[in-house]
């Protein structure tokens, strides 16, 4: 019997994904939590597909950076927040530290288990680069974390420029950085802002995107814009959170396991 880590992996993602059927079932909307919460896309129906394509938010039914680094993020919260709390610790080492690597070896983990895609290395790269960076007291822009990132995506996987994912992927994240990082902000600051930066974003992605989408799929879908405007920050913010902590609920043993099913079913 052959043993190598990646089995490891494998399995655990069947078993949680098996975990995540019998809550969700196979229904309109089964596949796309499963894909949410583990990248696999095999329960989603070709309906749901078609209807994807068309409006062009396909993308939204993967794994996407955001989902890593909010997984990041809240482990990063909590460790620094328990860490802050327990002075025997603090002796050893300052709650940022503890709380950037424990956010770092959150998203790698769930990296793994969401199957390693190009999108997935792309974040822990560039989470990682900002994390070095922090460590040794040094500056590097978004996009010297994006470039960085790239490189060693091809570094170890020279084929990957081949892949949809890494086009979409780099491009996406390429014009977010230039839209916010790349120009001055005349604009006041508040509320209005945030929603004006936000639009231009959305229109910087959505425009970035046409070329690769067009070259890929034969295919641009010209409500995509309006479609996404929407479709992002509601997967993002309610729908992928719900699914990611209902996912967490079903991994656990009775009686907590029951709290899967209503966070899903949501």
């Amino acid at each position: 019997m052959v043993w190598a880590p990646s089995y490891g992996i494998e399995r655990a993602r069947a078993w949680l994904r098996d975990r995540l059927l019998q809550q969700v079932g196979v229904d309109r909307y089964g596949g796309v939590l499963v894909a949410l919460v583990l990248g696999d896309q095999r329960a989603i129906s070709d309906a749901a597909w078609t209807l994807f394509t068309r409006t062009g938010i396909s993308h939204l039914a993967s794994i996407s950076g955001l989902h890593i680094t909010m997984i990041a993020a809240l482990v990063g919260g909590i460790v620094g927040a328990l860490w802050r709390r327990t002075p025997g610790l603090l002796w050893r080492a300052p709650a940022q530290l503890a709380a950037i690597c424990a956010g770092m070896v959150a998203a790698l983990l769930y990296a793994l288990l969401a199957g390693w895609g190009i999108p997935a290395q792309r974040t822990v790269l560039m989470l990682a680069t900002v994390a070095a960076a922090w460590i040794v007291r040094a500056r590097v822009t978004p996009g010297t974390s994006l470039l960085l990132a790239a490189f060693v995506v091809c570094l170890f996987d020279p084929w990957a420029v081949t892949s949809a994912g890494f086009w979409l992927s780099f491009g996406a994240v390429a014009a977010i950085v230039w839209e916010v990082q790349g120009r001055p902000n005349r604009g006041p600051s508040g509320r209005g802002s945030m929603l004006a930066t936000a639009v231009r974003v959305q229109l910087a992605v959505s425009l970035a995107l046409i070329p690769a989408t067009a070259v890929l799929f034969q295919q641009i879908s010209l409500v995509s814009p309006l479609a996404n405007a929407v479709a992002i920050p509601v997967v993002s913010w309610i729908v992928t959170p719900l699914a990611l902590v209902g996912a967490a609920f079903a991994a656990f043993p009775a009686p907590l396991q029951a709290l899967a099913a209503p966070l899903l079913a949501l």
